[in-house]
């Protein structure tokens, strides 16, 4: 993965960290700091495919649980 590709991805996970921050579990926002810690070590280390697809696979599981649960908050308040 590409350096600018990785801040990227890092700079949209923080965005989604402030945004939602009030809205999540701890242990969503626990995860979602360590995938966030995660890529700023593969950012300034040279890391193999294999731990960048893990990183990206736990990121899109981070992601895919914030989605969830602002979705259901969203149709709990309705």
């Amino acid at each position: 993965m590409e350096k600018h590709s990785l801040e990227n991805c890092i700079g949209s996970l923080k965005r989604l960290r402030d945004v939602y921050s009030g809205q999540l579990d701890t242990s969503v926002l626990v995860e979602l700091n360590a995938v966030i810690a995660a890529l700023e070590t593969a950012r300034a280390s040279q890391l193999n495919q294999v731990d960048l697809g893990q990183l990206s696979v736990r990121a899109i599981q981070v992601i895919a649980s914030v989605v969830s649960l602002v979705s259901n908050l969203k149709d709990w308040m309705k």
